[in-house]
């Protein structure tokens, strides 16, 4: 069975959008919760979240056109995945096809992602509910809501909501072609991902694996449907302390959102590629 490394990392969060800055928040105990600014959330049990701030794609990727549509937990993939192709000292993208240099066999290039549902488009769905609504009857008039959703509902924005489209643009962006899947698993998704991503590699069905997650459930829906559950924190008047899982006074969980990859090869490839020497120079992280 084939050894496997991680050769590089990266993650886009609440507390920063690089693997150095963010730890040494955490190692100071800072908090990335605070007010919800993504919308008006004041009228919600819940008024506070951890929210990625200051995020522009651009910083991390030098071709956003093709990526011009990716809803917000797609960027995060996006940026999170050019950190750790970076650290892995790999071949840097290319132009607007996105094919990685010629010396890496991109049909032995893999991902496995955890990502769930992207954000809806609230406005526009909603409106459409409400105008289609037949009071008299009780019920929706379905007809009339598929005429006024043609009209006021964006196909691209509604596809992009669907789970594998942070995979796909993931590979759009770096060219790979090998195995490709995505996990729904809830809380266990990005570590599912990095599992089995892993098992490929040491079966012998890819030399590098791309493997994490991105999610972003900070949105009127998502909020409305923990709430309903009450399962979040309402915790509102300090939000720094409002994830307290262990205290007697715990009273739920915070929304938060990133994204966070890592490289995974084998360690067979790794080494190859170490002495083909692509411009920098390559760490192993990890050697399982």
């Amino acid at each position: 069975m084939k050894r496997v490394v991680i050769t590089g990392m990266g993650w886009i969060t609440p507390m920063g959008h690089c693997i150095e800055g963010v730890w040494k928040r955490l190692l100071n105990g800072e908090s990335g919760i605070a007010r919800t600014a993504l919308f008006d959330a004041t009228t919600f049990p819940t008024t506070i979240s951890a929210e990625v701030k200051d995020f522009e794609l651009s910083d991390f990727v030098s071709d956003t056109a093709q990526h011009a549509v990716a809803g917000r937990n797609t960027r995060f993939a996006l940026a999170a995945c050019a950190q750790a192709w970076k650290a892995a000292g790999l071949p840097s993208f290319s132009n607007q096809q996105s094919a990685i240099s010629t010396s890496l066999d991109l049909d032995r290039i893999g991902i496995y992602l955890g990502s769930g549902e992207g954000s809806l488009d609230f406005d526009a769905f909603t409106g459409t509910c409400l105008a289609a609504w037949n009071a008299e009857a009780g019920a929706m008039d379905m007809k009339r809501w598929g005429e006024l959703a043609t009209e006021r509902m964006n196909v691209t924005r509604e596809l992009e909501q669907e789970p594998n489209m942070p995979l796909s643009h993931l590979a759009l962006m770096t060219g790979a072609r090998g195995p490709a899947m995505n996990c729904l698993t809830a809380c266990a998704a990005s570590t599912q991902a990095i599992g089995e991503a892993a098992q490929i590699l040491r079966r012998g069905d890819a030399d590098v694996m791309i493997g994490g997650g991105a999610h972003s459930m900070i949105h009127p829906f998502g909020v409305t449907g923990f709430n309903r559950l009450t399962a979040l924190s309402t915790a509102n008047e300090d939000p720094p302390r409002a994830s307290r899982p262990f205290d007697a006074q715990r009273g739920g969980f915070v929304l938060g959102e990133g994204a966070g990859m890592v490289i995974l090869e084998t360690l067979e490839h790794a080494q190859k590629t170490r002495r083909n020497d692509f411009g920098r120079s390559r760490r192993i992280w990890l050697d399982r």
